[in-house]
């Protein structure tokens, strides 16, 4: 612009329009190669870029590492940590010191290693997005922006990435979709959640179109909604040490018969099931002893914020919630627990990396939540009376009115990953601790005879000087710690009542019980409403003053026995909730963005639809063949010599079950199933690798029981603050 004003103003034919001229065609030749090389440059960094998403490095959260040692600790960042040769397995620091040179360490893959062979490394490198390139237009596309399996198309001859498949699509025959969750088999319970929420989503429907003052079919709605149970064992969850070691001789159960279901929601969102909501839960049925006998115990809860449109997300997960109480009363279950708390910093519950303006609820948040859903369910006829834990077994020192005894902690229901269970350990402990200091302070000297109070007396009922009434020196020690400790914290613990008092007196005091509800054609409906007993939906409770009681009433029948028609589903990385998270770290499956959701959802499903189930007689019968083949020492079974032959492959396998190998996840499988139920307990059995998957289930739990731990203390911490 300067030299052409020069140009303009001086003229062509002048000394300064001249210099004017040649310095613009100087400028012109130099700007042209700038602009060209600056091109150049953006066309070679775009070459490197993902033809999708237009990035190149994307990196995955650093992943959560757990020692393979003694302790079973998470290995915090930027620590030094041993690993083998395969990275499969990890040692902290703390572990690989105490380990001896020559004692061989065993791997999750049933192998063995020597701590010298180990490898250092430091927990600090983010792994990055795998890359996948296309066959057609040569371009380089991230796996998770084209939803690529690399674990089953690893080895595959092409692909074509959706940009090229979009070009081409008139001249292609259409691809089978892969199967999504509306595949997966339906059940019972999955059935009436689904049905709960359409009828949840059509009375929201017409709330808002009443408050915009529109027609229903204006609003927007929630679609493409899909409920699946991808898990459904029958466990047995073993009393912890200090509890059993306390109360053996009460007849206080080992252990507890218990069914634990995982309930997933999708929804379909732009062609793609995504995963976003989870819940598990545990359900104590009649065969259970008390004092869990037809309970349920709703453990965990976890979303991500991707349902659309969002306004609905609240009514829909709280259907969910609603929805299973609902169906659980109907198979005669009497009461649900609910422990409302947070998760603490630096923990996940079910889904591995929220999105990032996705807040954590605070305590109160998540208390309100919850009592709004249960008010809902109230609303409704199904839950009958809402309390608290401290009101059921603290409150103004209540006793048991089936027996009239005092309660004490073998009274408590006994909930796997439950507050009560490690708190009464933490209590029993402090109570073993504070015993054994007392008998090494002992007074050998005889005690004085008790006298009247003296003046020194504290004047403060409740303190060592003056126990008072506050101490209760007759209730177990145990419960007066814990009455102590869930006094600050009553909102978090809910009881819900879903049957009456007298059918829970029925169940409980083993009179045995008939199918429950039914109708007498001479009875009327205010009738029915007073006989408490014959309807088990009715609660003894005060009438109204117009004398109709509070509770809708339903007419279903309620079973006398609590026996589940749905099919048992087994599937190893859905069996508990930690198993779950642990997946997703291991192969870096998160939810921090919707593409990675989609991603994550997408590699679940093939998972889930991984035909590598057997039927239940298959199983049994190579369940046999392993268990024969373990102990014989010879013989003319070609099925005993096979069987033989597939364990010498596990042992010798490079790849493993871990990397793909089929033979040895066939094999794993059968083997994790026999471990889960092998009847030689505490004694070495002799089938291959068993005792090294109960020792790996071990430190799950153990890592399960230190992960609830923090919970717990978290629950603590929360509860003095708020007291302070």
């Amino acid at each position: 612009l300067v030299f052409e004003n020069a140009i303009l103003y001086n003229g062509k034919e002048s000394d300064v329009g001249m210099m004017a001229v040649e310095l613009l065609d100087i400028f012109d030749h130099d700007f042209s190669n700038t602009f060209k090389g600056l091109h150049d440059d953006e066309e070679a960094k775009k070459a490197d870029c993902c033809s999708l998403c237009g990035n190149h490095r994307r990196l995955y959260e650093l992943p959560s590492l757990f020692c393979s040692g003694t302790c079973g600790r998470n290995i915090r960042r930027n620590a030094l940590y041993y690993t083998d040769r395969m990275k499969q397995n990890q040692w902290c620091e703390a572990c690989y010191v105490d380990q001896k040179d020559d004692e061989p360490l065993l791997l999750d893959n049933g192998k063995e290693t020597k701590k010298s062979l180990l490898q250092q490394m430091k927990n600090d490198k983010s792994p990055e997005e795998k890359w996948v390139q296309c066959d057609k237009c040569n371009d380089w596309v991230h796996q998770v922006c084209a939803l690529f399996n690399g674990t089953q198309n690893y080895k595959s001859a092409s692909f074509t990435c959706p940009k090229c498949y979009v070009k081409s699509e008139s001249s292609h025959t259409p691809s089978i979709a892969p199967k999504g969750a509306a595949d997966l088999l339906q059940c019972k319970l999955s059935e009436s959640i689904e049905k709960g929420i359409e009828q949840t989503l059509s009375k929201e429907y017409e709330r808002l179109a009443k408050e915009r003052d529109c027609a229903v079919a204006q609003v927007e709605k929630a679609e493409n909604l899909c409920v699946r149970v991808v898990s459904s064992l029958d466990k047995k969850q073993k009393v912890r040490e200090g509890m059993k070691a306390r109360y053996s001789k009460t007849n206080y159960p080992s252990e507890f018969p218990v069914k634990s279901k995982c309930i997933l929601l999708f929804q379909k969102i732009h062609g793609v099931d995504v995963l976003l909501f989870s819940m598990y839960v545990y359900e104590y049925g009649d065969e259970c002893p008390a004092p869990n006998r037809r309970r349920v115990y709703i453990s965990y809860l976890d979303s991500v914020r991707y349902l659309t449109p969002a306004q609905y997300r609240t009514p829909i997960y709280q259907s969910v919630l609603i929805e299973y109480l609902r169906f659980v009363k109907m198979r005669g279950f009497h009461t649900a627990h609910i422990w409302s708390c947070p998760p603490a910093k630096g923990d996940e519950y079910i889904f591995y990396c929220h999105p990032v303006n996705q807040l954590t609820p605070r305590n109160d948040m998540l208390c309100a939540w919850y009592n709004d859903t249960l008010q809902k369910a109230r609303d409704e006829g199904i839950a009958l009376d809402i309390r608290s834990l401290y009101d059921d077994y603290f409150k103004d020192n209540v006793v048991n009115r089936r027996t009239g005894e005092p309660f004490d902690p073998t009274s408590l229901p006994y909930f796997d990953g439950d507050y009560v269970p490690g708190e009464i350990e933490k209590i029993i402990k402090d109570l073993d601790e504070d015993d054994n200091r007392r008998e090494g302070t002992k007074i050998k000297d005889a005690p004085k005879a008790l006298t009247a109070p003296s003046k020194s007396e504290g004047k403060r009922a409740g303190t060592r000087s003056n126990p008072g009434k506050l101490v209760n020196q007759g209730r177990d020690k145990v419960m007066n710690r814990l009455d102590l400790i869930l006094s600050r914290m009553k909102e978090n613990f809910f009881v819900v009542q879903l049957l009456s008092d007298d059918f829970i007196d029925a169940v409980e005091g083993n009179t045995g019980v008939t199918s429950q509800g039914e109708k007498s054609a001479s009875d009327d409906d205010s009738s029915k409403s007073r006989t408490i007993g014959k309807n088990p939906y009715i609660l003894d409770l005060a009438e109204n003053k117009e004398g109709k009681t509070q509770i809708p009433l339903c007419e279903e029948i309620i079973p006398s026995s609590t026996k589940d028609e749905d099919p048992l589903i087994e599937q190893e990385c859905f069996e508990t909730r930690l198993q779950f998270l642990n997946y997703c770290q291991r192969h870096n499956y998160q939810f921090d963005e919707l593409r990675r959701a989609k991603y994550t959802s997408t590699m679940v499903l093939a998972y889930l639809h991984n035909p590598r189930e057997e039927k239940e007689q298959q199983i049994k019968a190579h369940l046999e063949v392993i268990a024969h083949a373990a102990s014989c020492e010879g013989c003319v079974s070609k099925n005993c010599r096979r069987m033989k032959q597939l364990f010498c492959h596990v042992r010798e396998c490079e790849l493993t079950y871990k990397r793909g190998c089929k033979i040895c996840t066939r094999l794993f499988m059968l083997l994790i199933k026999h471990a889960r139920d092998c009847p030689t307990d505490g004694k070495a059995c002799p089938i291959p690798f068993c005792e090294r998957i109960k020792e790996r289930n071990r430190m799950l739990l153990k890592q399960q029981q230190l992960m609830d731990d923090r919970r717990r203390n978290a629950q603590n911490t929360r509860a003095k603050e708020d007291s302070a």
